[in-house]
């Protein structure tokens, strides 16, 4: 895959193309690899071409706790690279990842003379912060199943795209928490599962609870 493929770029132009092809350096993780540890220091722009990652931290008791995930074609971690911060999580590949490493001066420069790349950033951006919005929401609900009840109401047309590790990791549970949910609400008649896929049943019954 080159960078003129990645359909994040799409507003690009060819000078541009040009130029990040140039700076960019393609490497190839597997799975489990660690990309950055939270309390490091950015040193590049990170754009994941192909697989997925997740982000995540522990809490004082040592739990993983997982803050989101993305797929292809995705920048990780621009925010704390702009600001300059240091990475507020780790980073983890879930699958075998490409990731273009973008020098961040050289990345800085450009930007400061380009307004398509600014816009590149600007849109990535703002869809990390509609995610981490929708997080806030679950994080709020302090109540297991009324935030799984929550999060299959919000989320019904998507369910059959989401595996239940998914569900759990966007509602800050454990599988096996989300699992025992799942089979009282089963047991219930709201939903079923079918090809390890959760459908819902009784979409009032689910709003029931969240009331």
């Amino acid at each position: 895959m080159n960078l003129k493929e990645i359909a994040l770029f799409a507003l690009l132009d060819d000078a541009t193309y040009s130029y990040l092809e140039t700076i960019a350096k393609k490497r190839e993780f597997q799975a489990g690899k660690i990309l950055f540890y939270a309390g490091e220091e950015p040193q590049k722009f990170l754009m994941l071409a192909s697989g997925e990652v997740e982000v995540y931290k522990h809490d004082e008791k040592g739990n993983e706790i997982v803050l989101g995930q993305f797929a292809a074609p995705s920048l990780v971690a621009e925010m704390a690279t702009l600001k300059g911060i240091p990475y507020p999580a780790t980073a983890r590949c879930k699958s075998s990842v490409e990731i273009y490493e973008i020098d961040l001066e050289s990345i800085q420069a450009y930007v400061s003379k380009t307004s398509p790349l600014s816009q590149v950033l600007i849109n990535s951006l703002t869809k990390k912060i509609q995610h981490l919005e929708g997080v806030l929401k679950y994080a709020t609900i302090s109540n297991a199943s009324v935030r799984t009840a929550t999060f299959l109401i919000d989320h019904e047309y998507q369910l059959s795209q989401l595996t239940q590790r998914q569900i759990a990791s966007n509602i800050m549970l454990t599988p096996e928490g989300l699992s025992r949910i799942i089979k009282r609400f089963k047991k219930a008649g709201l939903v079923e599962v079918r090809s390890k896929k959760l459908y819902i049943i009784d979409a009032e019954g689910l709003k029931g609870i969240t009331n």
